[in-house]
């Protein structure tokens, strides 16, 4: 299937780019997972990046036909020259930590281990995981090896693209990796996800930090943590636009918007949309692609050092495309 015919204006973008970096991304999953081998395929065949495909048998991707295949390399993580190097490198970094050099050859036994070290030593660009696991799964290494920038605390987000003829396109963080963050976090992720808003989708964010009230209509801990969040943001001198606490219709309806907060800085055209929690990140984004009908690209962790990110394992083949051509930008 020609995926680029589905894709609008800014997927595109995406494509043209990554084509243009000529990255290296590992997908830890493919043996295991039909939509990430032929995401991975198809990301090779239109040179979107170059693919490595990491197996744990012989049998993996038997008669598949990748030898001769462009832009692909399959390495076998149990027998592959690079394990001795990795296992060593994994021992140096988490020593410390109390890990020993059998327990480093141990844990990359483990795919995702295995790609997120090739990532950490510069061997490939970046890694997509989490198609046959569960997101902790794909961040806990992550955490553990390439860590935040200058010790930054790392959210995620989703890109969130509407399937008609507008394609309007949203981004919502934090939807998968902060359970409950304070208020001081809630305004990082707030400024952490308005600056990719700008990088990826190359408009001004306008954000907007929701909850269950807008500006004091409801009461309870959670509203006033989103209102602190505000009052900490107010106190920095910031070049985006961004309101809060506002609920989701307040947020991105003009009418509801001129009813509820009429002197507000968003006027119901939020398109970056800031959860209170997790679980209502989690909930929000999924509403939107199962009930909207739209494409959910992520989730793309910001504040990492290097790029690891996660796909849900509701994600389609489309939509694991996107998130590795959106990898490839992030170096």
């Amino acid at each position: 299937m020609d995926y680029i015919k589905n894709f609008g204006k800014l997927e595109l973008s995406w494509i043209n780019s990554a084509i243009k970096l000529n990255r290296t991304i590992v997908l830890p999953e493919a043996n295991k997972s039909e939509r990430v081998f032929n995401a991975g395929l198809y990301c090779a065949k239109n040179n979107i990046a170059n693919i490595v495909f990491l197996s744990t048998s012989e049998k993996d991707f038997k008669n598949c036909g990748l030898e001769k295949a462009k832009n692909i390399k399959v390495v076998n993580i149990h027998k592959s020259e690079l394990l001795p190097v990795l296992a060593n490198a994994l021992f140096i970094k988490r020593q410390e930590k109390g890990l020993t050099l059998a327990k480093a050859y141990e844990l990359l036994k483990n795919p995702i281990y295995f790609a997120t070290m090739m990532v950490e030593l510069g061997l490939v660009d970046g890694s997509v995981s989490g198609a046959e696991c569960a997101s902790k799964d794909t961040f806990k290494p992550a955490f553990e090896i390439i860590k935040g920038k200058q010790g930054e605390k790392v959210s995620s987000f989703f890109i969130m693209i509407a399937n008609d003829d507008k394609k309007k396109a949203f981004l919502l963080s934090d939807c998968a990796i902060n359970l409950n963050p304070d208020a001081n976090l809630l305004a990082l992720i707030a400024k952490q996800s308005a600056s990719s808003f700008i990088e990826f989708v190359k408009q001004e964010p306008r954000v907007a930090l929701l909850s269950y009230s807008t500006k004091g209509s409801g009461e309870g801990e959670q509203v006033d943590k989103v209102a602190e969040s505000i009052n900490i943001l107010n106190k920095e001198i910031l070049d985006f636009c961004y309101d809060g606490e506002l609920q989701l219709d307040c947020a991105v309806v003009p009418e509801v918007a001129n009813l509820k907060n009429p002197n507000g800085k968003i006027k119901g055209d939020a398109n970056v949309l800031i959860f209170p929690d997790l679980q209502s990140g989690n909930i929000g984004y999924k509403i939107m692609q199962r009930f909207g009908n739209f494409k959910a690209i992520g989730p793309i962790m910001q504040g990492l050092n290097k790029p690891i990110n996660d796909i849900s394992r509701g994600a389609n083949v489309e939509e694991i495309v996107l998130t590795i051509a959106i990898t490839c930008l992030q170096n």
